[in-house]
């Protein structure tokens, strides 16, 4: 499942179930709460062209004041909290302004003067002086005339868009980071065996996975052994942030459910390599959990 897969269901998760405590308004962070107020009361009372223009402004200072708050509260408690704080609001905004039957898309008229300050540059440059009174297109003055013309932009700001955006990079991001806190140790490993894979398949030696002092029986062991006490002391903890600040078991289940399959994808391939590189007596040492101890690990994020 892609991260704008994953944002599009959290945002259908929500209108899909009953509001929970989290989302009343007295539990939104202010600036949240007072645009979503000072568009619902503009929204009928101006013209439409005047408020797409006001509601991209509101919008954009809006996000601009989550993502400040999100690195603030990730610098003071945890990465979860902020990542968590921010996804919930980026879903508040977007489910709030769905009503709102108007486009937030505007068009921004810059002027471009790149091409005007190089002439500029170009002419003021003492080898270009013997050039301002030739009669030929070679003349400097001409060729700043030409050139040096500004080029008018035009831009296109999408609001609406820019929460989308923001959701999903957010999800991304929460995706990542707990994916790297649960099987970071394993994913460091397979990225060992696969270069090595990848010399000897390019005229480096053969090799034996099994002796390499990083591949060690007992080293697995080590490895597998941090990696499943990692999941099962740290995840309890994920899931509780999930529930606070989230308060929906449908919206929890389908943002946590990417790292589930990270995760069990990640003991799969584990399980292929060493099914394929080691011994059954050297398997016993490596005691690698099974892929139903796994399941049933991950099955309290259900």
């Amino acid at each position: 499942m892609s991260c704008g897969t994953v944002s599009n269901a959290l945002h259908k998760s929500r209108h899909q179930t009953t509001i929970s405590p989290a989302d009343l308004h007295g539990m939104w962070y202010p600036t949240v709460r007072r645009t979503l107020v000072c568009l619902s009361k503009l929204y009928r009372c101006i013209d439409r062209a005047v408020f797409q223009g006001l509601s991209q402004e509101a919008l954009s200072a809006c996000i601009h004041s989550l993502l400040g708050a999100a690195d603030s509260i990730s610098k003071n408690k945890t990465q979860v909290d902020g990542q968590l704080f921010l996804i919930k609001h980026l879903l508040i905004l977007r489910e709030q302004i769905a009503p709102f039957h108007t486009d937030f898309t505007i068009k921004e008229i810059s002027l471009d003067l790149k091409k005007t300050r190089d002439a500029a540059f170009k002419i003021l440059n003492p080898k270009t002086v013997s050039r301002f009174f030739r009669l030929n297109s070679n003349n400097a003055l001409i060729q700043f005339l030409l050139e040096g013309t500004p080029e008018i932009r035009e831009h296109y700001i999408d609001s609406k868009k820019d929460v989308d955006r923001h959701l999903k990079s957010a999800c991304e991001q929460f995706i990542q980071q707990q994916t790297k806190q649960f099987i970071e140790q394993l994913e460091e490993f397979m990225t060992k065996v696969a270069a090595l894979k990848t010399m000897a398949t390019q005229g480096g030696p053969k090799y034996s996975l099994s002796q390499q002092p990083w591949a060690q029986p007992a080293k697995i062991n080590d490895l597998v052994s941090s990696t499943y006490k990692t999941i099962k002391t740290k995840l309890p903890s994920t899931l509780r942030s999930m529930s606070l600040y989230l308060s929906n078991k449908d919206t929890e289940l389908i943002l946590f459910k990417p790292v589930r399959n990270n995760i069990q994808q990640m003991f799969q391939k584990l399980h292929a390599l060493l099914k394929e590189e080691f011994s059954d007596e050297d398997l016993q040492i490596i005691a690698c959990p099974s892929m139903e101890q796994v399941n049933l690990l991950l099955s309290m994020s259900k």
